[in-house]
């Protein structure tokens, strides 16, 4: 019998608000004449990778899809396991202004990681957030029992409580 080696992931999947994207950006290619178009992605902030902050760094993927399973304003980005993903920032001074280089042209923060490295700081930072701003402390059962119960108090016509903590 043969032995079944498990076969690595081809693509990594990263689900980010659509807020994060810009989508076929147009281009003129400079060589050919022909209308392009791009994809960038902006990471939020507070995503850290290594210990770094890599809020505000970007990458172009070649494909962005909308999400199967996040909703309308989601997108799914496919990226390739197995390819280090170059995040790009411009270098600005102490005042936000961007560094103009020798060249004339914008100097840029250069980090690679891998795709795996993005989706699970990203996560991490999701969890981060959702924790900093939790609506309230009570779990989900408990806010479903006092749901009912408001519930059943309007059905009998009687006065509902405003919020959970008259109750």
């Amino acid at each position: 019998m043969a032995e079944q080696t498990a076969a690595p992931k081809k693509n990594v999947y990263i689900s980010l608000h659509e807020s994060f994207i810009n989508e076929n950006v147009k281009y003129t290619d400079k060589k050919t004449g022909q209308e392009k178009s791009f994809n960038i992605v902006r990471l939020p902030k507070d995503t850290i990778i290594d210990g770094k902050n890599v809020g505000g760094f970007e990458f172009s993927p070649l494909y962005v899809n909308p999400s199967k399973f996040r909703g309308e304003h989601w997108r799914d980005i496919p990226l390739l396991a197995d390819r280090e993903v170059q995040l790009r920032r411009d270098v600005r001074d102490i005042e936000g202004n961007p560094i103009i280089g020798d060249d004339g042209k914008r100097e840029k923060e250069v980090i690679k990681v891998t795709p795996e490295q993005i989706k699970t700081a990203l996560s991490e930072a999701r969890k981060r957030y959702a924790e900093e701003h939790a609506k309230d402390e009570r779990g989900l059962s408990e806010r479903a029992e006092q749901a009912k119960e408001a519930s059943d108090a309007m059905e009998k016509g009687e006065e509902r409580p405003l919020d959970h903590e008259s109750r």
